[in-house]
């Protein structure tokens, strides 16, 4: 399979991960466990685990996978002189990396959180309550997959500007919407988050990736074959 081959089918899986993660985290979540009742939520957790846990092991799996499709991208002709791209493809990988400890600490922390709370004493949920509403050294906010991830996104629709318009646009407004979550986040505004979030996870976010993986499919150009050198 060629570079941009093992590209597009990294993007279309983010885009069905980015689905995934909606249905995991909106729908089949229990909106107690995003409420501030820390003891409804963990008992809630305890009772349906299986909304975080998928949503968790979609951002640990698209993360790596992003950092796949922006080397992809990376080799595509387009807007960006080299250097830039470099730097889109550098804070890309540093913002896929990042969103995969996010979700891997999520997934194993959740249980040990909820657990904690449940079966501890009453210093034990002191300290539980105190690492639920601190923010988290993993990815504060959602820095990375959310404000990173927006400028990256940002950078390569500049770059597809000229070869596919359309798709440009798409990534504007999606790489825009994420700097918002990324703002919802940061100020605790819950409606906002919603709706930005619910936007990057179930249209925006599955649009782009979906576009760029017909992009990187289009624009397919098979790895080069090794040239021989002569013996000295």
């Amino acid at each position: 399979m060629s570079r941009n081959r093992l590209a597009a089918a990294a993007a279309a899986t983010i885009g069905t991960l980015s689905i995934v993660y909606a249905i995991g985290y909106l729908v089949i979540t229990p909106s107690v466990q995003r409420g501030a009742d820390v003891a409804a939520a963990y008992r809630s957790y305890l009772a349906h685990p299986a909304g975080p846990r998928i949503a968790a092991l979609c951002l640990l799996l698209s993360g790596v996978l992003t950092t796949v499709v922006y080397a992809g991208l990376h080799a595509v002709p387009g807007k960006l002189p080299a250097s830039w791209r470099t730097w889109a493809l550098a804070l890309g990988t540093v913002s896929g990396v990042a969103t995969s400890v996010h979700g891997l600490v999520s997934l194993i922390d959740n249980d040990k959180l909820a657990h904690a709370y449940t079966d501890g004493d009453a210093a034990a949920r002191a300290a539980v309550v105190v690492a639920r509403t601190t923010t988290s050294a993993a990815d504060p906010r959602g820095l990375a997959t959310f404000a990173l991830v927006g400028i990256v996104v940002l950078a390569f629709a500049r770059h597809l500007r000229e070869t596919s318009p359309k798709l440009a646009v798409l990534g504007y407004v999606a790489g825009i919407d994420l700097l918002l979550l990324f703002l919802a986040s940061a100020t605790g505004a819950a409606v906002p988050i919603l709706v930005t979030g619910g936007l990057a996870s179930l249209v925006l976010g599955p649009a782009w990736w979906f576009g760029v993986a017909r992009q990187l499919a289009g624009s397919d150009v098979s790895d080069p074959a090794p040239v021989a050198t002569a013996a000295r």
